[in-house]
């Protein structure tokens, strides 16, 4: 998975090319005119989301594979340049173990809830960090995993509620539309004797629509 880290890092340079050539809604051009000057920036807005979601965990014997997620967000901008963002998101990951004894999946669903800080390098374009909670809600198996009640969902206990961070972009394609991706970390600890672990890299390629058109002047 680290090499799959310093992709999502490359990808994001030329982003931040892009933010920091767009003329007036250049980032330092906001920082030397103050966030009034130059345009209006609408205070309050709200997204629904879904992503496509590849996780896996940090060892070396599993196999990620893909999934999904759905939320909302509700963003307050305190400045055309920076944001405060919060929200919830049903979130499913997958993953299959490679092991001689073992090759059936994991399927694990949260409620995530981050609080992240954005900076806005230009209208369309902004950058996330910040931190996540993630309560489980379930975690199946496709084989049978707790054989006293003969079931493929893990007994209470096996993976826990997990906090981690996540780092973000995302893009304005058109209108109310956003194109994001985005990287979050999990981390827990856990029994090191165990198969099952609650580490995880997770990937997320998302769509967003906003309630408020963030390009339109309010009212």
């Amino acid at each position: 998975m680290s090499s799959l880290k310093f992709k999502f890092f490359w990808f994001l340079m030329p982003l931040f090319s892009i933010g920091f050539t767009q003329g007036d809604a250049n980032l330092l051009l906001q920082y030397n005119k103050g966030p009034d000057l130059d345009a209006f920036y609408r205070k309050w807005n709200f997204d629904l989301h879904t992503h496509i979601v590849y996780g896996n965990t940090l060892e070396e014997y599993t196999i990620g594979k893909i999934n999904f997620s759905a939320g909302t967000y509700i963003q307050y901008k305190f400045s055309k340049t920076f944001a405060l963002n919060s929200g919830v998101d049903y979130f499913k990951m997958s993953y299959q173990y490679n092991l001689l004894k073992n090759q059936s999946y994991d399927e694990l669903t949260y409620l995530s809830f981050p609080i992240t800080l954005r900076v806005f390098p230009s209208r369309k374009l902004h950058f996330e960090t910040g931190l996540l909670y993630n309560s489980i809600l379930s975690a199946d198996n496709t084989s049978v995993v707790d054989l006293k009640n003969q079931s493929h969902k893990y007994p209470d206990g096996v993976f826990k509620n997990v906090f981690g961070w996540l780092f973000a972009t995302q893009y304005n394609i058109w209108k109310r539309f956003d194109l994001s991706l985005q990287y979050r970390f999990l981390k827990k600890a856990t029994n090191p004797i165990s198969d099952q672990k609650n580490n995880f890299d997770v990937f997320l390629l998302g769509i967003h629509f906003f309630i408020f058109n963030p390009n339109k002047k309010p009212d």
